[in-house]
């Protein structure tokens, strides 16, 4: 990936962080009384619904999208714990830039699920993300299919405890997200993480300038 390709996927990501904010400042989504009421540019725009399966899924997904906006436990920059905070230090050395905070997040019933073993980062900090990432990393994440080991993009990775292991860091392109691998089942049964928990990832280098994140779970 060359220097500009990065810099116009830079460019893009800036411009979809831009259009969602623009969009959940204009408009909304609510249920009321069987019916679907949708907001777009401050216009209230009524849809009846007939099956009430339909009702019932909509309404759920509703419920679940304002507990999300309304959740304070995965809003605001999360503190580091310290065992994790010690060990990222020794791990990057002087001279190193701080480790940046990148997300908190709720595990839904997929994140812990052992035959899935992945963790899916949100698509609305993809931007923040890839701002971290060199052109040669973002290259490696979307090599998809089959590839050598020399093709797969593996992070070093900084649990609370400060422990430390490897993660595969890939970006699937059939569904747009980022994502962790290969490892992330030992992860959650090592803590027992159950869905519900929050967690909380930062990202930074080592010593020898190679990606790495520290993850933190907690109830």
């Amino acid at each position: 990936m060359t220097l500009s390709e990065r810099e116009r996927i830079n460019n893009e990501n800036e411009e979809k962080k831009k259009n969602v904010e623009k969009f959940n400042n204009n408009n909304a989504i609510t249920f009321k009384n069987n019916k679907i009421v949708i907001k777009i540019n401050n216009n209230n725009n009524t849809i009846p619904i007939k099956n009430k399966k339909i009702v019932k899924k909509i309404a759920k997904k509703i419920v679940k999208k304002k507990r999300k906006q309304e959740d304070p436990e995965v809003d605001g920059e999360a503190v580091m714990p310290e065992r994790m905070r010690e060990e990222i230090e020794r791990l990057m050395g002087a001279g190193m830039k701080a480790a940046t905070w990148v997300l908190n997040k709720r595990m839904t019933a997929s994140d812990v699920r052992a035959d899935l073993s992945r963790l899916f980062i949100p698509s609305e900090c993809e931007w923040k993300l890839e701002g971290l990432l060199s052109a040669e990393e973002m290259r490696k994440a979307r090599v998809q299919g089959k590839k050598n080991s020399e093709e797969v993009l593996v992070v070093k990775m900084v649990d609370g405890n400060g422990g430390v292991s490897d993660l595969d860091f890939k970006y699937w392109t059939s569904l747009n997200k980022y994502v962790f691998t290969n490892q992330w089942t030992q992860f959650v049964d090592k803590f027992q993480v159950k869905e519900g928990w929050i967690v909380e990832i930062w990202c930074f280098r080592d010593k020898h300038a190679l990606l790495c994140f520290g993850i933190n779970v907690h109830p």
